[in-house]
């Protein structure tokens, strides 16, 4: 396995026959005033119909396409009732993959087998066997240089599996809470700015106001009906990339669920998050959708950038890019745009009574990660820790 021809390329995952129209894709670019590159069919995996494109692929691969202008786009579905084992090892069995794949899908970690029970049956194991097993697959998917990003989920820490909050535990998002993925949570913009430097044509639409700025918070049910998922694994153990960081967390003082709805010593997540809510997309014509499913292919943009820079000088990829993003947290947190409000207790459903979860802090935290990305930054601390290691 390896990534795109001799090149650096960005791809979304698609499961549930999610089709994509490549005229919206092209469309999108020239409504937002940005360059897009088509998929090309080399780069297309799976029976795409685009006559029949739904909102969650279209979201997701214009998404991807939107920071990293210059690479290779990829659309990749894995049919019929495949789920991530299978994509894991399709991955591992394809020459030519994308260097960085997003992910917008996710269950509760405890029931995986309810989303593919011939998944389970295949390797004949339950749903904990189950994330341990795809979590070997992703982990082989890193060590050959491919990054996989996943959004954190979009009810919050109670999950879609317990809307009403009526359960005495959280459920964590999965793959969200693999250690194998950097997960992506959401933010939103209050307090809008309207001041472009330049006025693309979506934003000539008098049915759109397009923001340029505002005070980014984590997503909130009263502004984007959905909260960002987040808290810890049941199956998989903290790694040590983040032991100081969420260590803080948990001893900063700030209110927590009560100790017993949660494992504190198990892999925390998200690791980052980007703007999901009011993000405009093309699918037959403009509309604003939300959820961490738009944060994840954002993000994937972003470390495609970064690992742009890191393949300049070393001819690789990047692969598993959590510990890489902790490191530069510590050493230059200016890198990252720390949201210090907000919270996931919510569902999609709403805030019951009964909902716990986590509150947004100063560092790290369950809700936002680090915080969303200052861009340049992250390249820049990339291109400085490579330019040391090859000075040595």
């Amino acid at each position: 396995m390896q990534g795109s021809e001799n090149s650096v390329s960005q791809g979304v995952i698609e499961f549930e026959q999610q089709n994509y129209s490549p005229k919206d894709l092209a469309t999108f670019g020239t409504q937002v005033g940005i360059t897009v590159q088509p998929v090309s069919a080399a780069h297309t995996v799976g029976s795409n119909q685009p006559n029949n494109p739904q909102l969650e692929a279209s979201l997701d691969i214009e998404m991807v396409a939107s920071a990293d202008t210059e690479v290779a786009n990829w659309f990749w579905l894995e049919g019929g009732n495949n789920w991530l084992y299978e994509y894991a090892v399709h991955v591992l069995a394809t020459t030519t993959v994308p260097m960085v794949q997003s992910i917008s899908y996710g269950w509760a970690e405890f029931d995986q087998c309810a989303i593919s029970p011939s998944s389970c049956s295949k390797i004949g194991v339950n749903s904990q066997g189950y994330v341990l097993r795809v979590n070997t697959e992703f982990q082989k998917i890193g060590l050959n240089g491919v990054s996989i990003i996943v959004a954190s989920g979009d009810s919050g820490a109670n999950g879609r599996t317990d809307y009403f909050c009526t359960e005495k535990h959280l459920n964590p998002d999965y793959p969200a809470a693999s250690p194998y993925v950097l997960s992506v949570g959401a933010t939103q913009l209050v307090n809008a700015q309207f001041s472009l430097k330049t006025t693309p044509p979506a934003c000539k639409n008098p049915a759109y106001k397009c923001m340029s700025g505002g005070t980014e918070q984590a997503v909130s049910f009263a502004v984007a009906n959905f909260a960002s998922g987040g808290g810890f694994s049941n199956y998989a153990a903290m790694p040590s990339w983040q032991t100081t960081a969420v260590n803080a967390y948990l001893k900063s003082g700030v209110t927590l669920p009560p100790s017993t709805y949660y494992n504190a010593s198990g892999r925390a997540y998200p690791d980052v998050a980007a703007i999901g809510n009011g993000v405009l997309i093309y699918q037959g014509g403009l509309q604003p959708v939300g959820g961490t499913s738009a944060s994840s292919p954002t993000w994937a943009s972003v470390a495609s950038l970064m690992v742009a820079a890191a393949y300049s000088k070393t001819g690789k990829g990047l692969g598993l890019l959590s510990p890489l993003i902790y490191q530069a947290a510590a050493a230059s947190p200016s890198c990252f745009h720390d949201i210090t409000v907000g919270d996931n207790k919510c569902t999609e459903q709403g805030c019951a009574k009964s909902c716990q979860g986590y509150m947004c802090t100063k560092g790290w935290d369950p809700v936002t990660g680090w915080g969303s990305p200052n861009v340049q930054c992250l390249i820049n601390y990339v291109t400085q820790q490579l330019d040391n290691k090859l000075r040595k």
